[in-house]
């Protein structure tokens, strides 16, 4: 009797852990995220990130163009172009 009831449980996990597992693999194969889709709409086309090392290359690229629009924004700022968009 005791041998039958840990076989039930043992079953009931093992059923819980198949409905797990696709429950998972069908949410990691969904639907592109939001940003992808609006930027596909449009017209942008993503980067394609395959490693760490394109993953950190792709950083440091943004990281260089937002800080480069910053300092070209502040230098006209010091220059006086665009007196209306000062805070």
């Amino acid at each position: 009797m005791r041998a039958l009831g840990w076989l039930s449980i043992l079953l009931a996990l093992v059923i819980v852990a198949v409905l797990v597992k696709k429950q998972l693999v069908a949410t990691h194969q969904g639907a592109p995220s939001a940003s992808a889709t609006a930027a596909s709409q449009a017209g942008i086309e993503l980067p394609k990130v395959d490693n760490a090392a394109d993953a950190r290359r792709l950083q440091d690229q943004v990281k260089d163009d937002v800080n480069r629009m910053m300092q070209d924004r502040a230098s006209q700022v010091d220059h006086g172009v665009g007196d209306s968009d000062k805070p």
